[in-house]
């Protein structure tokens, strides 16, 4: 048997050339292409953009994919749709290692590391 690589249609061997393709045949069917779904899950609110990938690094330091996603709509000027500037999310199966890898990063900082964390850098 031969297939057709675009339109997934099948030939007798004797066949060389799909009749509505017009392209070469393929002695094996092709595999499909397959989506693969991730549930992703928040950890964690972030008061800020900065704060938000500083955390985002950490975790992705450890093998752990992270995405940093703002309440904002852009395309409405900024209007913020929660009080907190957005939300870190990762993968639903990696949930506990992440909160564990940020709990033991904070708890590695001095005690007034985050005090500041939303003062301007260019003031100090």
């Amino acid at each position: 048997m031969s297939f057709c690589p675009e339109c997934s249609a099948e030939y007798t061997s004797d066949v060389l050339i799909c009749a509505d393709c017009q392209v070469e045949l393929e002695p094996e069917r092709l595999p499909e292409d397959t989506v693969e779904y991730i549930d992703w899950e928040v950890i964690q609110e972030i008061p800020n953009e900065f704060v938000g990938n500083l955390i985002k690094g950490v975790l992705e330091g450890e093998g752990i994919d992270a995405v940093v996603h703002p309440h904002e709509i852009s395309a409405l000027g900024g209007i913020r749709l929660e009080s907190e500037w957005g939300e870190l999310l990762v993968q639903s199966d990696q949930v506990q290692d992440a909160k564990s890898i940020i709990e033991d990063h904070l708890a590695s900082l001095p005690d007034d590391a985050l005090e500041n964390s939303d003062a301007d850098p260019e003031a100090t």
